[in-house]
């Protein structure tokens, strides 16, 4: 059986109790949001404290994101196009880079590393310590030691030098040499030449005639006269 209106009532007080409902409601402490999304705009933010958001789907930004503060990622990131750090950058645990690498600046490394293929060094020297330096323009490309002395390209071969001795080896023959003597020695004819003095220490003597002839242009001959 149906209830009967008491029009003497009246509805105030049910409505003055459906609005103080309204107006302490809080409906987005648990809300969801259809397939029509939820727009902000003019101006607007939306602020999270003492909170968190969590998205289990795809988050899409087409704008700009700005961080500050810290940034924590979990499990794979893969970035696309130019990408730009400004300040200290660290890389803690292993490392790979697939493609060619440009570094500008100055190049610290510390522990042993491991080169797999060819080192070219276009421009500048390369410095061992501070004995050696391996440089390219010393005679064609050399090593020079802080002695002063060096290993250098010497016609087609190689030559030692410390100051003004230099000891050469090329396909043709070997040398060494210092101020005033030279020795000098030919593969081609088999001569060896000597400029300057030639002295020989302590020597066996011999009741036998000499036999040694040095013609006008200094070569040495085995006499049968």
């Amino acid at each position: 059986m149906a209830g009967l209106d008491d029009l003497s009532r009246g509805e105030l007080a049910d409505i003055l109790r459906r609005l103080r409902i309204l107006e302490t409601a809080s409906p987005l402490q648990n809300a969801s949001i259809g397939e029509d999304g939820l727009r902000v705009y003019n101006g607007g933010v939306i602020t999270i404290e003492n909170g968190g958001l969590n998205v289990t789907g795809t988050a899409t930004i087409t704008g700009t994101l700005q961080a500050d503060g810290t940034i924590t990622f979990t499990g794979t990131f893969n970035q696309s196009g130019p990408t730009t750090f400004t300040g200290d950058t660290k890389l803690n645990g292993p490392t790979h880079i697939n493609g060619a690498t440009d570094i500008k600046g100055a190049l610290s490394v510390e522990g042993v590393s491991t080169l797999k293929g060819d080192l070219n060094v276009t421009t500048g020297k390369v410095k061992v310590g501070s004995a050696l330096t391996i440089d390219p323009a010393v005679d064609g490309g050399g090593l020079s030691f802080s002695s002063g002395a060096k290993l250098a390209n010497y016609a087609g071969g190689i030559a030692l030098q410390s100051g003004s001795s230099i000891l050469g080896i090329s396909p043709t023959g070997a040398s060494i040499g210092t101020s005033g003597a030279n020795i000098l020695t030919s593969q081609t004819d088999g001569i060896v030449g000597v400029t300057g003095k030639l002295q020989v220490g302590t020597m066996p003597t011999s009741p036998q005639p000499a036999n040694v002839y040095v013609d006008a242009s200094g070569n040495f001959f085995k006499s049968t006269a």
